[in-house]
């Protein structure tokens, strides 16, 4: 499937001191606001597929995150978890927007739960994790690739270099089917334009470099057994970046959540089956509505 913007529009915004580029359905607006976080390394336009699927029932607020495709990194280059939520919240607030449900991928699942612990989604009624980066890397990994990444960001030349080697399209190729995916010729030129900016390379970098989610999973746990919310994890059971087996994990020690294995999906299982989205948020919301 070919990617499709419509229908979304981008435009440019200010918050928190940054420039972002949000993408959302055209007027009018009444339909409740449903928030779309994308993972690192990807764009908005990672939804657009989901969008078509989403936009009759929600008014869709889709952000490209600081640092990624079209939205100002941090000028001292610290992304941090905390800090990337407060920037989130800050365009909610320049948006008037307040959402009654988010769907964070990967990392933007993390960034959707530090966003609901920090009072920042009043309205929300549900949130929809997919393939979320939810816990530490494993073993060594955990300690050494942080430390790994912001050595990285000191090398002001290597996004240059990086987004070089990404002008050939069967590198790109081969990084997309390493997450267990397997995307049309659309969704992987979509990641080939990304990567040919050395903003967006050192965005991405500067990301992995300060996220730390150790607190995140004991602080749901004391939030939800005080304050239940319909939250569901769901993962794809090919997905070689992110192991589904966490999602399981996470969603075992939360009380209250819904765990959905997703069968022959891979880290990108939005964009492989854009309706399983909708799917996923129309069995959610129904649970909230009891």
């Amino acid at each position: 499937m070919l990617l499709n913007p419509e229908p979304l529009q981008a435009d440019a915004a200010a918050a928190g001191g940054l420039r972002w580029c949000v993408r959302r359905t055209p007027p009018p607006d009444a339909r409740p606001c449903l928030l779309l976080l994308h993972g690192t390394g990807s764009s908005g336009l990672s939804w657009a597929g989901s969008a078509a699927h989403l936009a009759p029932t929600y008014s869709l607020l889709v952000p490209d995150l600081p640092g990624h495709g079209g939205t100002d990194g941090f000028a001292d280059g610290v992304a941090s978890l905390p800090r990337m939520a407060r920037a989130v919240a800050a365009l909610l607030q320049a948006q008037q927007v307040s959402p009654v449900a988010v769907v964070g991928h990967s990392a933007g699942a993390a960034l959707m739960l530090r966003l609901w612990l920090d009072g920042a989604l009043p309205d929300a009624r549900a949130l929809l994790s997919l393939n979320g980066a939810l816990l530490p890397l494993p073993g060594v990994a955990g300690t050494v690739f942080p430390v790994l990444a912001r050595a990285l960001t000191r090398v002001p030349m290597l996004p240059w270099l990086a987004a070089q080697a990404a002008s050939q399209p069967r590198a790109v190729q081969r990084l997309v089917d390493s997450t267990g995916s397997r995307l049309g010729a659309g969704e992987v030129a979509h990641y080939q334009g990304l990567l040919r900016q050395p903003s967006h390379l050192a965005g991405a970098l500067q990301m992995m470099a300060h996220w730390d989610v150790t607190p995140l999973v004991p602080a749901l746990r004391q939030r939800l057994a005080r304050d239940p919310l319909p939250l569901m994890l769901a993962a794809g059971r090919r997905d070689t970046t992110v192991p589904c087996a966490q999602s399981g994990q996470v969603a075992r020690a939360l009380p209250g959540t819904l765990w959905r294995p997703l069968e022959r999906l891979g880290h990108l299982a939005h964009e492989e089956a854009p309706a399983l989205v909708a799917d996923l948020l129309w069995e959610l919301m129904l649970r909230a509505s009891r």
